[in-house]
């Protein structure tokens, strides 16, 4: 009876040792478990493409956990405009408990473009960058099959930046052996004390990292919608030139608070990829607010201003720069409004005119970002200005120029703080010897503007 109650107490304590060895081999095997974050790629197949990354990294065997879609998007959703940071996204990564965060992109129609992006957990710098040139498939056969040897390092090296270096234990010593004692008639020679060897301290090379990119690649999509709102300060010179100038009036508005609005808008991005959805239709206009003349004799006058153009916009998104040209034709007022017994010569304008213009955007930084834009206008008529009582043979051309630097508060709002510059040259047109009022005239305007834009 007795041994069968120390049978039994041997396998209870058999039972109690296993349960604590088997907890911390699980919970070892836990903490060497990389732990993967898909974020929702860019594009139209982003569904796809993040089942095809959410299965290959997640394989068994591979010692990775990829985290629940779910539980990332509710994350993501948390930063305005994503994590495009690297403090971003080693907050976001903080807040998974993620060690890599994976980010990808595809775009094309009949080939897709594909990108992905590993980022570190740790410290939020990139780890690695693959891209792929793929036939359509929402399948992506070939980034299943590559994407392991590809990335399978670099989620690695996510890992190790995780886990502590592992503590460095010394060998035991080996005991010195005893000393036998002297033999009786010659002393027996001494052995030779053995020395414990020196630890040896295992050295861990540090994970070699590709270089990160710079931050924040441009959408080559461009967005659908761009809107800017801005305030302005307006400024005209006007005067005539050649025979008879010095007997004309001039015209100088020193100062005038304007409002303007720009919209651009690619229709055609909601239905196609191809190079035809950069081709959008573009309109905008600015008037004068509250404005009125002061003539010579001390009189004021109401005073109309206003800008009207629309038509093309074809843009060109390069990795770090757009190009843009646009085609459009456009109505420029500036009237006074004089009682029929005035004497003041001062003509109304009423330019119409064909317009070209060459746009560019440079991203400096993730926030900051600078735009120029020239153009050349062919006047058409003039208004008054080209009546009988002035020049009715005038022919005449502008030239538009604007500079401007960008602020984004968000991913789709920011401010934008920029000036730009309008100066139109006029001919009379008329034979030789015919009776003209002058030989031409000049009208230079120049606004600064502070607005808003938004971009979606």
């Amino acid at each position: 009876m007795s041994r069968v109650a120390g049978w039994l107490v041997l396998v209870l304590a058999l039972l109690v040792s296993y349960r604590p060895a088997e907890a911390a081999q699980a919970k070892k095997a836990q903490a060497q478990t990389t732990k993967v974050a898909v974020l929702r790629p860019e594009g139209r197949q982003a569904a796809a493409l993040r089942r095809v990354l959410t299965q290959e990294l997640g394989k068994k065997g591979r010692g990775r956990q990829v985290l629940p879609a779910k539980k990332v998007d509710a994350q993501v959703r948390r930063i305005r405009g994503g994590p495009k940071t690297d403090a971003q996204r080693q907050a976001l990564a903080k807040k998974l408990g993620a060690d890599v965060l994976v980010l990808a992109s595809v775009k094309g129609t009949k080939r897709w473009a594909v990108e992905v992006r590993a980022y570190s957990g740790k410290d939020g710098t990139l780890l690695a960058e693959e891209r792929w040139d793929v036939r359509a498939n929402r399948a992506f056969p070939d980034v299943r099959r590559e994407l392991e040897p590809r990335l399978g390092a670099a989620l690695k090296a996510g890992l190790e930046r995780r886990l502590p270096p592992a503590a460095v234990t010394p060998p035991t010593p080996l005991s010195e052996p005893e000393v036998a004692p002297p033999a009786p008639i010659a002393e027996a020679p001494r052995p030779a004390g053995v020395k414990p060897p020196p630890p040896t301290v295992k050295r861990e090379e540090p994970p070699v990292e590709s270089e990160p990119t710079a931050a924040g690649l441009r959408d080559l999509d461009g967005p659908i919608l761009e809107a800017l709102l801005s305030g302005q300060g307006l400024f005209r010179r006007f005067n005539f030139s050649g025979n008879n100038a010095n007997a004309l009036p001039d015209y100088n508005l020193n100062s005038a608070a304007a409002a303007s609005l720009a919209v651009s808008y690619f229709p055609l991005s909601h239905f196609t990829d191809g190079v035809v959805h950069n081709l959008g239709i573009v309109a905008r206009g600015s008037r004068a607010l509250g404005l009125s003349s002061r003539l010579p004799d001390g009189s004021e006058y109401g005073t109309t201003a206003q800008l009207l153009e629309g038509g093309l916009r074809f843009r060109l998104p390069l990795r770090w720069l757009e190009v843009s040209v646009s085609a459009l034709y456009g109505i420029h007022t500036f009237a006074v409004d004089l009682p029929p017994e005035s004497t003041f010569a001062l003509p109304d304008v009423d330019y119409r005119f064909a317009h070209v213009e060459l746009g560019l955007r440079k991203a400096l930084t993730e926030r900051w970002a600078i735009a120029a834009r020239v153009g050349y206008q062919h006047v058409l008529s003039g208004g008054e200005l080209s009546s009988d009582d002035y020049f009715p043979e005038l022919s005449g051309s502008g030239l538009d120029g604007e500079l401007a630097v960008e602020f984004a508060l968000t991913r789709t709002l920011g401010l934008r703080l920029g000036g730009e510059l309008r100066s139109y040259s006029f001919t009379a047109g008329a034979a030789d010897g015919a009776p003209v009022i002058a030989g031409g005239a000049k009208d230079l305007y120049f606004s600064g503007q502070l607005g808003v834009y938004l971009r979606l």
